[in-house]
């Protein structure tokens, strides 16, 4: 006995339905172009934290370092669409203490500022870079005793 046209059409409303939740499913997990672009604008800059600077790169990265060093500096990596008009600042804070604030010498692609033992003190530390205000990216370390 063939299928009733009713349950045809029951069964075109079901598949229907089913195809509007799952096209609506990947609307909802697409990506908005806001997103995109913070994310692409986070990706310009990223900072790497080190004990020496040689032949313009960073020597030693880590993310923990003794508290018995002469210097530990803040190496940024700069986006090659990176405005460079404006001076770059590193500001240093130990917990949420601001300890200083250092002009970031750029050199084409990369800035680096350094902050000496006589400021260093055991604890957790960040360095934020900063370009008029808006705040590019922020690296965390630790200084520890050994």
């Amino acid at each position: 006995m063939p299928a009733s046209p009713l349950y045809r059409l029951w069964k075109g409303i079901v598949f229907f339905v089913f195809l509007i939740f799952i096209l609506l499913g990947l609307m909802f997990f697409e990506k908005s172009p806001e997103e995109e672009s913070i994310e692409k604008e986070g990706t310009e800059v990223y900072t790497e934290m080190c004990l020496l600077i040689a032949s313009g790169k960073p020597v030693n990265a880590d993310t923990v370092f003794s508290l018995n060093i002469n210097k530990i500096f803040a190496y940024s990596f700069l986006g090659a669409n990176f405005n460079r008009n404006d001076t770059v600042w590193h500001v240093w804070y130990q917990d949420s203490e601001k300890i200083k604030e250092t002009l970031c010498k750029i050199d084409g692609l990369s800035c680096s500022s350094s902050l000496s033992s006589d400021s260093l003190r055991e604890g957790n530390w960040s360095v934020d870079t900063r370009q008029s205000g808006i705040l590019l990216g922020i690296r965390q370390f630790k200084i520890q005793s050994q």
